[in-house]
């Protein structure tokens, strides 16, 4: 049995998510709604602070023992995990400054249970060992940051924040303060509720082109914060591709806002582009946008 949202947290939820990703506070609402299984917010607040059997498979909100658990297992590394923090790479909201300055509240239950079977099954010995946990578990571009200052070779995480409901699968590429991102999977995990995902409609709901460009426009303006600049690629959405769409194949299972979205990404400044490897090479067709233009974008209704 999991506890639905109170409706104190659900608020908090759709709120946050209308000021990170610009959108409109209904639509925000009717995305959280979704998240817990509910068609809208008014079936949600029908149910706020229940317990529920449904099977929620991105369920987020952390019981009061994984938060004591959580809190307990870190809370003697928290002066080391203050001076870890690098503000080169460490965004408010990274894994490790959620931590260190004390908003555990603000971290998913997802996370939680992740990093307490973690220790679990393999006892941290030293604040290195924490960190790296740490690190591996942000959702932020401070995992891509803290893989680039390792030099890892090929630095492509998947960032899946449950906050937002999506995941993004990329390659990046530093030159300096310049960051080149190169997405091959773009997916919304936020589904219709009791629908099977095949016949799934949240594609065609008002807010989800405005959903995922808000989240784009987050991702790069975490990077801009840090003082770099560069371009992101997208090649594919939920399994549709930038080159089937530029061929006018039809969308799967006819999620045909998946075409709105790749046409508001090239009316937003975008182009579309292949990429080419060091002998001429073509691969990795897709729409690229530069971080400005995402970051110029007007401002919702709130």
């Amino acid at each position: 049995m999991k506890q639905l949202p109170t409706c104190a947290e659900a608020k908090a939820h759709a709120k946050y998510l209308s000021r990170s990703l610009n959108i409109n506070l209904s639509y925000a609402r009717d995305a959280v709604a979704l998240r817990y299984n509910c068609h809208n917010w008014s079936e949600l607040s029908t149910v706020f602070g229940q317990l529920s059997d449904k099977y929620m498979s991105f369920y987020g909100l952390a019981s009061h023992e994984e938060k004591r658990v959580f809190s307990q297992l870190l809370a003697p590394y928290i002066a080391e995990l203050q001076n870890a923090i690098h503000p080169d790479r460490h965004v408010p909201e990274s894994l490790i400054r959620k931590i260190a300055e004390g908003h555990i509240s603000r971290v998913s239950g997802k996370v939680m249970s992740a990093v307490i079977r973690e220790c679990e099954d393999f006892p941290p010995t030293t604040v290195k060992d924490i960190i790296e946990l740490i690190e591996f578990y942000d959702e932020t571009v401070s995992r891509v940051l803290a893989g680039h200052h390792k030099q890892i070779p090929t630095n492509n995480p998947w960032l899946e924040p449950w906050v937002f409901g999506v995941r993004f699968y990329a390659y990046y590429h530093f030159n300096g303060k310049q960051v080149t991102i190169l997405s091959r999977e773009w997916d919304l995990d936020i589904h219709d509720a009791y629908l099977p995902h095949a016949c799934d409609r949240v594609f065609s709901r008002p807010w989800f082109q405005d959903y995922m460009i808000g989240y784009l426009a987050y991702l790069v303006k975490q990077f801009i914060g840090l003082g770099y600049d560069g371009t992101v690629k997208i090649c594919c959405i939920n399994n549709y591709s930038a080159l089937d769409y530029h061929q006018k194949k039809a969308a799967p299972n006819g999620r045909v806002g998946l075409n709105h979205l790749y046409r508001e990404l090239l009316n937003r400044g975008g182009e579309e582009k292949w990429s080419f490897s060091q002998n001429g090479h073509k691969h990795d067709f897709g729409i690229e946008l530069p971080f400005a233009t995402l970051t110029s974008l007007k401002k919702g209704r709130k």
